[in-house]
């Protein structure tokens, strides 16, 4: 008779030094993720996490001797999750579409144990510019090679059955963009709300928004004529193509380093403007911020009033996607990463959010109307009009400053082409017939 005896020692005690060290390390790190989340790496100070604990900054030195060292195990936790779901995938016998599926399956049953207190919520990853060489290095190698895993699953579903589809990276591009839409999801709503959300992306990537029947023709972008050269004799032309000009390098500078890791000197520097010129069009850095966010959602908001011109249901949506990826991906209009509100004080932040939600609504209304004309399938409109609002924003996720294995398809491919390819899994889904 085989006797069952307890390994020693037992780290599922309440009495292990281990578990117990691991409990606090726990709590530490997801005090520093929310501080991070809301200040920025360069704004968050050890103290200031250490008074969330309730602790003394000698305390959280006992477990992480520096603010870098605790920054990198923070940001590990998106790596490692993502890890794990891949992982999961791979042991699934089915094919290549459904293997993609199974990694969003695995990542959402994550967030679930993650609410459940099972393990660790994984980290917004942002501003890894800001972290030290080494460090970023060791999390952009983890974090590149799930990322590439994923993208071997995309180009594998591809071969399987050819979707008229360029390259596999504008694809993956768009699945990890969803996948850090769960994660942010799963730390704003309640379980049952995010139980409830998971599931209705899981049938947006299995089946797609549209109906079996309709079939959207590939986009091309628009302009608007114009008339470029007499503007150098127009002050007030020259005057907005310079608050242009600067607003668009802040919305770069912020999304790379953030609030507190952006210096005005810098910025005005790589314009090649002196400071003198920079701050008569920029009081502060605040102002400059709020300038920032108003920019990115005024791009947003004359998108959706052109496409309304021409456009309905389905038909607007498609439209005011394609655009609004199009100008990111060519590099033509960056759009700042929403998180970055919550560095403004809460009556600016208050207004901006409004405007955000009536953008929402508007994708919303929209999508409501596709259903009831029969153009695509009946799904949770709130839910979709939440997905659709994160698409647009490429710099919101992790995946422009982490997995810079993905970076290339901005440029290298031609961008009308890469913007079809990013919107097709979100329009078709991973197991429709090839359209």
């Amino acid at each position: 008779m085989t006797v069952l005896r307890p390994e020693f020692p037992d780290h599922g005690s309440p009495f292990s030094r281990q578990r117990e060290r691991d409990r606090k390390t726990a709590a530490i790190r997801s005090a520093a993720s929310k501080r991070f989340i809301a200040q920025g790496f360069q704004g968050t100070r050890l103290e200031d996490i250490a008074s969330d604990l309730g602790l003394t900054k000698t305390s959280i030195a006992y477990y992480f001797a520096s603010k870098d060292e605790l920054a990198e195990s923070v940001f590990l936790t998106a790596a490692e999750f993502l890890e794990d779901a891949v992982k999961a995938a791979g042991t699934a016998d089915a094919d290549a579409g459904e293997r993609v599926l199974a990694v969003f399956e695995a990542y959402s049953d994550q967030l679930i144990d993650a609410l459940d207190g099972r393990r660790d919520q994984p980290a917004q990853l942002q501003e890894l510019g800001t972290l030290p060489e080494e460090a970023r290095s060791r999390i952009v190698s983890r974090l590149s090679a799930a990322v590439g895993s994923v993208d071997a699953m995309v180009l594998a579903w591809m071969n399987l059955a050819p979707h008229g589809l360029g390259r596999s990276e504008p694809v993956t591009f768009c699945l990890i963009a969803l996948l850090d839409w769960l994660k942010t999801s799963a730390g704003t709503m309640s379980r049952a709300e995010f139980s409830q959300a998971s599931s209705v992306l899981l049938d947006v990537l299995r089946s797609g928004l549209t109906c079996s029947c309709e079939t959207l023709a590939p986009i091309r972008p628009q302009f608007s004529p114009g008339n470029d050269l007499p503007q150098i004799f127009d002050r007030k032309a020259r005057n907005k193509m310079k608050r242009e000009a600067f607003l668009k390098a802040g919305i770069r500078f912020f999304n790379a380093y953030g609030f507190d890791g952006v210096s005005l000197a810098d910025v005005a520097k790589s314009l090649g403007v002196t400071r003198g010129a920079f701050y008569y069009h920029i009081p502060d850095k605040e102002s400059f911020l709020d300038q920032c966010m108003e920019h990115s959602l005024e791009v947003v908001e004359a998108t959706l009033d052109s496409a309304a011109d021409a456009h309905s249901g389905l038909g607007f949506i498609h439209r005011v996607l394609f655009d609004l990826i199009y100008t990111q991906a060519s590099g033509v209009t960056p759009l700042i990463r929403l998180g970055l509100m919550t560095a403004l004080p809460i009556a600016r932040q208050n207004r901006l959010q409004a405007r955000l939600r009536n953008i929402s609504r508007r994708l919303g209304d929209a999508h409501a109307a596709a259903i009831a004309d029969g153009a695509a399938r009946e799904l949770d409109t709130g839910t979709v009009e939440a997905i659709l609002t994160n698409i647009l924003f490429l710099n919101d996720g992790f995946t422009l400053s982490a997995a810079n294995s993905l970076k290339d398809w901005r440029i290298s491919e031609e961008p009308q082409s890469a913007t079809n390819d990013y919107l097709h899994v979100l329009l078709y889904g991973l197991t429709a017939e090839p359209r």
